[in-house]
């Protein structure tokens, strides 16, 4: 549990980390809505670090998660800064400062004038080439016209048109063609794999789903059904999804393409529904209450 404000001497650290990673930010002349953007953690979440104000934050877990996403987006040491959250470390000794990376030469007004300028450039010479194309191409027709009238051999009589023959075996052998054809769809169309969602082991905090015959990329909907609820995504033990719903919100992601396994964590289970590819996920253990669940996904997909 994080402490309060003024519980522990550990808040004057959360204020001074909050500070040097809002620092970071400015000097990287990043905003907060970027910032969210590249992170994937809450604007709110965000502003709550930069105060120092920890304890708005879901758990100690997710305040140290939160601190190395934050600080490798501005260039800071994320490990440096949870081990002074966790009093390992302090800042009398400051780590060695990473190298900043390199800044585009010219300011972003002189590029974005030359970009112009350029656009410009290709702009007044765009017609004249066209208008040159257009001129050659009639010149072409004109001449080609011209040669054949001059070569052309006067046609005397009406020349009987040929006889057409359809050869009977063409005829039946497109029919049947066309018959096999059909017949190999419709059992491809049989053949199709069905969405299958098998809950393959299930405890008080976890619960493991194999999910066979998805389409890839699978997609993942959740539903808020009574109060507040927050919901993480994580793919290779990184967020690629996060948000918190109240009731009757409604809120859909498609996991990366081609990924294998995924985790999503659930902090009041009993407050949300989650569909895979519209099919209803059933986490819900009668032997278990429904409080913060992890749901465990092994996914195969339609070949």
């Amino acid at each position: 549990m994080i402490l309060k404000t003024g519980e522990d001497g550990r808040v004057g650290n959360e204020l001074i980390i909050g500070d040097r990673l809002r620092q970071a930010r400015r000097k990287q002349n990043i905003s907060i809505n970027e910032l969210q953007k590249q992170t994937k953690i809450q604007k709110r979440y965000l502003e709550a670090i930069e105060r120092g104000a920890f304890d708005v934050l879901p758990g100690e877990y997710y305040v140290r998660s939160f601190i190395r996403e934050y600080a490798a987006a501005v260039g800071e040491d994320g490990d440096y800064l949870v081990a002074v959250f966790d009093g390992k470390d302090s800042f009398e000794k400051e780590p060695p400062k990473r190298s900043e990376l390199e800044k585009v030469s010219g300011s972003r007004k002189a590029q974005h004038e030359e970009t112009v300028r350029r656009r410009k450039t290709l702009t007044e010479y765009t017609p004249i080439v066209l208008l040159g194309l257009v001129a050659l191409t009639i010149i072409t027709i004109v001449g080609y016209m011209t040669w054949q009238d001059r070569h052309a051999t006067p046609i005397i009589g009406n020349q009987s048109q040929p006889a057409v023959t359809v050869d009977p075996s063409l005829v039946s052998n497109t029919e049947t063609s066309t018959h096999v054809s059909s017949e190999k769809q419709s059992s491809e169309s049989e053949l199709e794999k069905k969405l299958s969602i098998k809950r393959e082991e299930s405890t008080q905090s976890d619960a493991i789903f194999t999910i066979s015959g998805a389409k890839n990329p699978l997609e993942l909907t959740f539903v808020g059904k009574k109060d507040r609820c927050w919901i993480g995504v994580l793919v290779n033990n990184d967020y690629v999804f996060q948000q918190t719903l109240t009731q009757d919100e409604e809120a859909t992601m498609t996991l990366p393409e081609g990924v294998t396994e995924a985790m999503v964590t659930l902090g009041e289970s009993a407050n949300v529904e989650v569909k895979a590819d519209g099919e209803v996920v059933d986490f819900n253990d009668s032997k278990f209450a429904m409080l913060q669940k992890n749901l465990h996904f092994t996914i195969s997909y339609q070949e």
